[in-house]
């Protein structure tokens, strides 16, 4: 084992969770092993859909606790997640109730409520983020309606990633690039944006201090450690954005004209810059400008993506027709091209009953040649390709608000390995496609938890360790 030992990185995404073990060899190459995994747990308690915390904790513990009977010496957990779900913690640091999942029905109609009292275009000046249902902000003022005492009194507002490091850490603080996700924080000036405060009537005590990828946040107790059965390792924040973490994991070279897409529930069309890119054109391709490590910014589109297909799948299972995900797009790839074309950021995919016959009904809307619902083939396909035109879409967004060309677009996170997607993104765009790691997101934030702390001189460091560890595969328009 190299002096820099292991990284627990706990990586959770809306639909599941795992925990990724990294060892850093040399400083040259990188490890990835798997801990653990576990589907997200969301229960329904008090009228709303919610992520059960404790349960996710409960599961990162478990892994510990493995790891501590196999004498592994951990130096350092970070959490990395998705963004906009919050908890909330008491002065004296309890938790009040769970999170409410961002798809719940509670911000339906938000967006709307959010424009009577700032118009969005001088919302987006002053926080760059984009018109989004599920915003952090969105979801305060839907809690101020139902339960508007559970702002005061001090407490404070964390996301999932932070909250779970509080949990460990005992911190009451929020990373850079996920407190810049909630539509309540300025790129600009680098801190909460007190106005959205004022607007809303929030109150700034809900403001946690803001730490950037690579802060320690302190080492456990040894009564923790002897808990957990493990070594009383260190906390360290990566960047708390899945995205942002799984950024920093791009193997991109110096001097490359490149964007990058992470791919899961949703496809995150994304480009790092060295400062926020055009506010008027951002604003008009509903881009949004968030945080990075080492003080870039995310530029990026959010694409509802692979989130149809998880749902679909449901419908199908319950239709009686069970299907892994490997034989979904075996499917797909026998069934014909350009049939039809959806929206999927149409309202009507957020959160239907049953996405499947969503999908026939969208289609029957417009006039476009029927799917049925149970045709899994066709209407993966249909999904699949809609997706990489969109992803085309975004690109050209980049690219106009950046003011910089995209040459290389770089596939990282959950179906990067998938060869006929693959394929799909490059004939849509007509870029060369490089595949990044799988678990990007682990590795970037196991790797900012190494060297987050260091500077931008890392960035090429750990870029390095990524190309050396995780050999890209290439795909050609042509091809």
């Amino acid at each position: 084992m190299s002096k820099d030992g292991w990284y627990l990185a706990a990586d959770l995404g809306s639909s599941n969770g795992k925990l990724m073990l990294c060892e850093i060899q040399d400083g040259e190459t990188i490890t990835l092993q798997e801990a653990g995994r576990f589907p997200t747990p969301r229960i329904f308690v008090g009228g709303h859909v919610c992520i059960n915390i404790y349960q996710i904790y409960g599961e990162i513990c478990k892994s510990l606790a493995a790891l501590g009977r196999e004498g592994i010496h951990i130096r350092s957990l970070g959490v990395d997640s998705w963004s906009s779900d919050f908890g909330l913690v008491t002065p004296e640091k309890e938790l009040l109730g769970l999170p409410v999942f961002y798809r719940d029905r509670r911000t339906d109609g938000m967006t709307e409520e959010v424009e009577k009292i700032v118009d969005y275009r001088i919302l987006y000046s002053m926080t760059t983020q984009r018109r989004i249902q599920d915003s952090t902000l969105c979801q305060l003022a839907a809690l101020k309606k139902e339960h508007p005492d559970l702002l005061e009194g001090g407490n404070r507002l964390l996301h999932i990633g932070d909250l779970l490091m509080f949990l460990f850490s005992g911190k009451t603080v929020s990373e850079i690039s996920v407190a810049s996700y909630s539509q309540m924080f300025s790129m600009r000036k680098g801190c909460w944006e007190d106005r959205v405060f004022e607007l809303f009537g929030l109150p700034k005590t809900l403001q946690p201090e803001v730490v950037s990828a690579g802060t320690c946040l302190g080492r456990i107790s040894d009564r923790q450690a002897a808990w957990y059965g493990t070594n009383a390792f260190e906390v360290t924040a990566p960047a708390v954005h899945d995205t942002a973490s799984a950024g920093a994991a791009v193997p991109a070279r110096e001097g490359e004209n490149w964007a990058y897409i992470s791919t899961g529930s949703w496809y995150l069309v994304s480009m790092e810059l060295p400062g926020l890119a055009d506010k008027d054109i951002s604003y008009r391709y509903q881009l949004s400008n968030t945080g990075m490590a080492f003080g870039d910014v995310l530029l990026k589109r959010n694409i509802c993506a692979m989130w149809m297909i998880q749902e679909c799948q449901k419908s199908w299972k319950k239709r009686g027709l069970s299907c892994s995900y490997d034989e979904i797009v075996q499917m797909a790839g026998q069934a014909v091209p350009f049939y039809g074309y959806l929206d999927t950021d149409a309202s009507c995919f957020y959160n239907p009953e049953d996405m499947a016959q969503e999908v026939s009904r969208y289609l029957e809307r417009r006039g476009q040649p029927p799917v049925e619902p149970d045709d899994i083939g066709q209407m993966a396909r249909l999904i699949y390709e809609s997706i990489s035109f969109k992803c085309r879409y975004a690109l050209a967004a980049l690219e106009k608000a950046s003011g910089k060309s995209i040459d290389t677009v770089y596939v990282v996170g959950g179906t990067s390995k998938v060869s006929f997607l693959n394929r799909m993104l490059a004939a849509a765009t007509g870029r060369e496609i490089l595949t990044g790691p799988a678990e990007a997101a682990a590795a970037g934030n196991a790797l900012l938890q190494a060297y987050g702390g260091e500077g931008p001189g890392a960035k090429e460091k750990i870029r390095r360790m990524v190309r050396n560890s995780f050999p890209p595969e290439r795909f050609l328009p042509e091809g």
